[in-house]
């Protein structure tokens, strides 16, 4: 089987066109149609539905896109390592986050844990749905989510399709979390109903916040929320916590970070049928390089339930 082959189908499937991929990978279109004819033939089976309207993958075609994916980007990080200076070893890690703000002792641990003087570290702070895309696409290597026990099952069944592995890190009751502005600040508890005069602030929708309009807490429902702003940047949404009487609902991983900025975590009363859960994610069959296996293993040490 010809890495080029591979290399045309991919693209042929995220273009979902012949001709843009024809036109994207500087070949003929009819050459392209032989090259995936003849890797048809060699797989013994359709790789694509063609219409009028472009192509779509089959069921196989589909499980072939993240192989073929994988294999190509494997192949390409061989490739780099050519064009390498061979004085430095390089650690490249991603990791996308989902929902919850990162204490900042843990990237200046494992920034103190690297044995070499060259890396390349790129954390995305994005929405959980985001979180499984860039995992199952190669844009990360792990994902850090924080989930509710009614998402759960959905995750559950998302991850599968994408061939993705879950682990749980640690549970936690629901908090809200507030500023100096907000009249609950120094309570210990509160009822969910009494945060219905305040703003709400959150991520922007995705498919799992969608899930929560429809969640209980206490007597009230999310989308009881009159008042609600939607920021694309966790570390916007605390900003704005900080400075007004808006809130934000999380777990006790956020306690101690967001503590030094002087907001408060509130026990939410009520709620004991609904946990928040701290995940990570990889995808399956898929060896963990050691970067990513001390970066989880720091995140364990910092945020895991105790046995």
């Amino acid at each position: 089987m010809e890495l080029k082959f591979l290399k045309y189908f991919v693209e042929i499937a995220e273009q979902k066109s012949m001709r843009k991929a024809a036109d994207r990978l500087y070949v003929t279109q009819p050459n392209l149609t032989r090259a995936m004819q003849s890797l048809e033939d060699e797989m013994g089976t359709k790789l694509f539905v063609r219409t009028n309207h472009g192509v779509t993958l089959t069921t196989i075609g589909e499980s072939l896109y993240f192989y073929a994916h994988s294999v190509i980007s494997q192949m390409n990080e061989i490739e780099s390592l050519k064009m390498k200076d061979k004085e430095f070893e390089q650690n490249k890690m991603a990791v996308s986050v989902g929902n919850i703000v990162l204490k900042d002792e843990i990237m200046l641990h494992f920034y103190q844990n690297l044995q070499t003087r060259h890396a390349n570290i790129s954390i995305h702070e994005t929405s959980v749905e985001r979180v499984l895309e860039h995992v199952a696409g190669l844009t990360s290597e792990v994902g850090i989510i924080v989930v509710n026990t009614k998402q759960l099952a959905i995750l559950k069944k998302i991850c599968d399709i994408k061939e993705l592995e879950l682990h749980e890190i640690a549970s936690s009751p629901y908090y809200v979390h507030v500023g100096t502005q907000n009249p609950f600040y120094q309570a210990a508890h509160m009822n969910p109903k009494d945060l219905l005069p305040f703003t709400y602030v959150h991520l922007p929708a995705d498919y799992f916040a969608n899930i929560n309009q429809l969640i209980s807490l206490g007597e009230i429902r999310l989308s009881d929320f009159e008042k609600t702003i939607v920021i694309n940047n966790y570390h916007g949404i605390v900003n704005l916590i900080k400075r007004t009487d808006a809130f934000i609902f999380g777990g006790k991983w956020q306690i101690e970070e967001l503590g030094k900025g002087h907001i408060a975590s509130i026990l939410l009363d009520y709620c004991e049928d609904l946990e928040k859960k701290l995940l990570w994610v990889k995808r399956k069959k898929e060896i963990l390089s050691k970067q990513a296996e001390e970066f989880l293993e720091i995140i364990q040490d910092n945020y895991g339930d105790t046995p």
